[in-house]
């Protein structure tokens, strides 16, 4: 994700109605707009990979699976979009024209990019922990097999999880599935390491 070349901060009604009739997704952060790039076929696999196992075990549930294409809001002037996100229930949207932005997702999963991993990791991640509806989130690296799970405490604070191993089952337990490590990474060809 790169910023994109804006002279001027916009305002919240103008990123919506610039999303609506882009031909290219923008995640926005208080008056500034950051071009969605192309993600390699690692990161659309493991994102892939990610959805259909939680499809699959969320289907007949009162919950929804959806890809990077559904907008979250994680406050009033951050707009983005996780690579997978998971709503249970009523879902709560905010309309703009006939575009929906969805305000209580439940389990969000960020992919890792070498352009998107620090606001992935910063401003991002820290307003993810201030969605009230927000269990669960996931960084996954697709450098190598490593994922970090950031598990709400009944206390609101945050516990983390690594999992390295591909016999790792990683258990959600706020939507009732399970993914196997392996599964996460399956079919990805990891790029070989060198040491310096």
């Amino acid at each position: 994700m790169r910023k994109a070349a804006v002279e001027k901060s916009i305002s919240v009604d103008e990123y919506l109605a610039l999303e609506a009739r882009a031909k290219h997704r923008h995640e926005y952060m208080d008056g500034e707009l950051f071009l969605m790039a192309g993600s390699s076929r690692r990161h659309s696999r493991i994102a892939s990979n990610i959805g259909g196992e939680l499809y699959g075990q969320l289907k007949g549930k009162n919950c929804e699976v959806h890809y990077g294409d559904l907008r979250l809001r994680v406050r009033t002037t951050h707009y983005v979009y996780g690579d997978v996100s998971v709503f249970c229930g009523e879902p709560e949207f905010e309309v703009y024209k006939e575009t929906e932005t969805l305000l209580n997702p439940k389990i969000v999963f960020e992919v890792l990019s070498k352009s998107t991993e620090a606001r992935d990791r910063g401003d991002k991640a820290e307003d993810y922990r201030r969605i009230p509806s927000l269990t669960e989130y996931f960084f996954v690296s697709q450098n190598k097999i490593l994922v970090e799970h950031y598990l709400r405490q009944d206390d609101g604070s945050w516990k983390l999880i690594e999992y390295r191993d591909p016999a790792d089952v990683i258990r959600l337990d706020s939507i009732g599935c399970e993914l196997l490590v392996a599964n996460i990474f399956g079919g990805v060809k990891m790029p070989k390491l060198h040491l310096v």
